[in-house]
């Protein structure tokens, strides 16, 4: 039976960013959750990371760390996540949990996070119940105080179906000024967060962890963040923005454009200026932009991925092919891409391997077993319009192929367009050598995370040529 690998976030720590191979550095999550804790409010954190990095599994693992739960999946324990036994240590923090992407369709997203801080405010706790009878009045008033507030910033979240167009026309006309709704804001919070400080002397402070900013449409993306500068601007709230920054900043670019610049620049010119004036405008907002790392060992984490196979023959054959991912650096780095590897793998094992354990296959070798399967594999998973072709002509689409790695000149050939979006990996020169042209390869540096990379170029090269029963026979049903 196939066991496919999710793609839920976990506050499993499958990526090193609770306890670091390196013994001298600290993890991640302990770094980002100390310096959350201990800063000086108001702040806002980024958590950059590309798309399928693990940013919402970062979250989660930020979000125990700092108060010992994870509402999110309420179902595990500390026994079920070592790496997390410390959590809960920060007793000046009370997280919020805030999905961005869930309320972009809102006209003023502001509105929906001052709903969110509402509802999962702790107000109803043992601390609080233990109050006397006069505190339990005020907190009660300062929550109603917030759902009060959210009136003058835009249409009640809550009441949206009932209230509409009418409530906008009667409600609007006479909204408060953004510095007293910021006023009355931070009363409230400081009543429904305790106005003491903890026992090391920490100002108490309300953490709202913001999941999904990237998947936002454009508008909705900056008037959250726009909301976040002008409304929630104070003293006792730090935010932490997971986000693809390349997207937001773009997201950003593409509100300025109609405001910032006219029509008397080059396209090239103008594209460079609200690029600039993006990237500044996020890093005044977000002074602390922390950089999710790629998985330092790629072949040893799709190696985990396919962990627990049957039989001594699997593991060898899964050895075989992590060796060779690892040794020609096949797959980008990117964690939900190596999984999604991983799977296909997982669904093609048996096929690629019962003709190679049987001994029937063309290619009895397990090294070359191995090269080729990964091939295959990587265009079947990652450039789909190339194995098309690879599909419909097996072995002179990758005579082409080949020689498109090995830096001949096919890439301006009008029939072999299905290259012409890629960059190569590497530069390929030649040089004299005892009368012969040896081919030398040097890499070219381009951001590893980029989809317009052929990874399998060197693998292709270092394979040689292939026969035509090989191409046929490594193609997947």
């Amino acid at each position: 039976m196939i066991r496919l690998r999710s793609d839920e976030p976990t506050l499993v720590d499958e990526l090193g960013r609770l306890r670091d191979p390196d013994p001298s550095r600290l993890n991640l999550v302990r770094r980002l959750g100390d310096a959350v804790a201990a800063c000086d409010p108001p702040q806002v954190f980024g958590l950059h990371g590309d798309w399928g990095s693990g940013k919402t599994s970062c979250l989660y693992q930020l979000h125990w760390y700092l108060t010992g739960s994870c509402p999110q999946v309420p179902a595990w324990t500390s026994a079920e996540v070592p790496g997390l036994r410390k959590g809960g240590r920060h007793g000046n923090v009370t997280v919020v949990w805030f999905e961005a992407w869930r309320y972009q369709h809102e006209k003023a997203p502001i509105v929906a996070l001052l709903h969110e801080i509402r509802s999962q405010l702790p107000w109803h706790s043992k601390a609080f119940t233990k109050a006397r009878e006069y505190s339990e009045v005020a907190l009660r008033g300062a929550l109603l105080s917030l759902e009060d507030l959210t009136k003058h910033i835009g249409i009640q979240a809550s009441k949206i179906q009932e209230a509409g167009e009418r409530w906008e026309q009667e409600n609007l006309a006479s909204r408060l000024p953004s510095h007293m709704i910021r006023q009355h804001l931070e009363e409230a919070l400081r009543t429904l967060l305790g106005r003491k400080r903890d026992p090391k002397g920490d100002r108490r402070r309300l953490v709202v962890l913001v999941d999904d900013l990237d998947r936002c449409e454009p508008e909705t993306a900056y008037q959250l963040l726009e909301g976040i500068k002008i409304y929630l601007n104070l003293p006792s709230c730090v935010f932490v923005l997971a986000m693809n920054q390349r997207v937001i900043e773009g997201a950003v670019a593409q509100h300025l454009a109609p405001h910032e610049l006219g029509q008397d620049k080059k396209p090239d010119e103008r594209a460079r200026v609200l690029q600039r004036r993006a990237r500044e405008y996020l890093e005044k907002l977000c002074g602390h932009i922390w950089h999710l790392p790629f998985p330092r060992d790629v072949a040893g984490l799709l190696g985990r991925y396919l962990s627990e196979e049957d039989g001594s023959s699997a593991l060898e054959e899964q050895a075989a092919l992590c060796a060779v991912v690892d040794r020609y650096r096949t797959l980008p780095p990117i964690p939900r891409k190596i999984k999604a590897y991983a799977n296909l793998l997982l669904r093609v094992r048996d096929y690629l391997g019962e003709r190679q354990r049987s001994g029937k296959d063309s290619t009895p070798d397990m090294h070359r077993w191995a090269m080729l399967s990964v091939v295959f594999t990587y265009l079947y998973q990652f450039h789909p319009e190339l194995y098309r072709l690879l599909a419909d002509r097996p072995l002179p689409f990758y005579q082409q192929l080949r020689d498109w790695c090995e830096g001949k000149e096919v890439r301006a050939e009008r029939h072999f367009a299905g290259l012409q979006h890629l960059d190569t990996a590497m530069i390929s020169d030649t040089q004299e050598t005892e009368a012969l042209r040896v081919p030398r390869y040097e890499p070219v540096h381009h951001d590893p995370a980029a989809d317009d990379i052929l990874h399998v170029e060197a693998l292709v090269r270092a394979l040689g040529p292939v026969t035509e029963q090989e191409t046929r026979d490594y193609l997947l049903p």
